[in-house]
């Protein structure tokens, strides 16, 4: 395997993904050469595969660090558990010939070793991205569904997955590394220091009681939800892990945190998540925390990934709109209570 401190990009990810591919598509029962479509690349590399006279399948091939075998086990054991109560909310983990969902596939000229799972191809179409009075509501239903089946899971023994806490995102080792690798205006950098001070003290004060903190899904967005008719279901659970309830909210407003209609939209996720599990109305104070905790995560994540599309489209800016937006939530009577 090669040097843990060797830097993986998603370049070269996308460099190794189709070699990676053809080795993994046997292993999965697939014919060699099978045809693919590279879908959308992220953090991971997914394809589209279309076996013919077959239903389509998804082939993830997960980055080759940060996220050891058993953790990717446990996200592919949980999507399973879920599919075991819920058969249309989730897609299916498929196994491979051996029987595993997860396999471990070697690129021979790098040394890098890469996990591989597929995932049953479901059908639906991702909803209109700016169409948050619609998406709200539909995210708000199923994350509850989501964490009523968390809180009653009886998890098996080794299930191991990271934690989204203070420490994921400001500790000596975040999870997406420095949130100051996204900034580099002086001014921008005291006034985010600021914010990251706010949310720390915050979150500290909020504490994890059961009532409050969880598994979670952790990235609850338009773009992991397939609407198709009315089903609705849920992808990606790259991220899942234990976290604040409310920060599955907060990741629905990814990127629109300081959106005119935030409020409005808000309002229509905690109706539809009440309306399937209770929340208390005092956790709701910390609606604003928790966006900025997950604006500060986003900036990590895009600074320490500058090679990919999302970050080119994004990042220009999103510090200064940070900054601005959160000086009216620092500047409330509450904000220094």
């Amino acid at each position: 395997m090669a040097d843990d401190h060797t830097p993986v990009t998603a370049s070269s990810v996308m460099a190794h993904a189709y070699g990676i591919l053809e080795q993994a598509l046997p292993r999965f029962g697939f014919a060699p050469g099978t045809p693919h479509d590279l879908l959308p690349v992220s953090e991971n590399v997914a394809f589209r595969l279309r076996p013919p006279g077959e239903c389509p399948s998804v082939l993830r091939i997960s980055r080759p660090e940060g996220r050891s075998v058993r953790e990717r086990e446990s996200e592919l054991a949980w999507i399973t558990a879920i599919r075991a109560e819920a058969p249309d909310l989730v897609p299916a983990v498929l196994v491979s010939q051996d029987g595993t969902p997860l396999i471990t596939v070697e690129h021979h000229e790098s040394g890098l070793d890469y996990q591989v799972c597929v995932f049953e191809c479901v059908t639906g179409e991702h909803p209109a991205e700016d169409d948050y009075a619609t998406v709200m509501p539909h995210l708000g239903a199923i994350t509850a569904q989501l964490h009523q089946h968390a809180a009653g899971w009886d998890r098996p023994a080794w299930f191991t997955r990271y934690t989204w806490d203070v420490d994921a995102a400001f500790g000596p080792t975040p999870l997406w590394g420095r949130w100051q690798a996204g900034v580099h205006d002086r001014e921008e950098l005291a006034q985010l220091t600021a914010v990251e001070d706010y949310v720390r003290r915050r979150l500290t004060e909020f504490g994890q009681g059961s009532d409050r903190f969880g598994l979670i899904h952790a990235d609850l967005r338009a773009t992991n939800l397939l609407i198709d008719g009315n089903d609705c279901r849920i992808i990606d659970f790259d991220d899942c892990g234990f976290g604040w309830l409310l920060y599955d909210l907060a990741t629905a407003m990814t990127f629109i945190e300081d959106h005119p209609r935030a409020g409005e939209f808000i309002a229509s996720w905690l109706e539809a998540y009440r309306s399937v599990r209770p929340l208390p109305v005092e956790h709701e104070r910390e609606i604003d925390t928790f966006l900025l905790y997950r604006r500060l995560l986003t900036i990590a994540f895009l600074g320490n990934n500058p090679d990919i599309d999302v970050t080119r489209e994004m990042l220009p800016g999103l510090a200064r709109g940070t900054c601005e937006w959160a000086e009216g939530i620092l500047r409330r009577p509450a904000a220094s209570s």
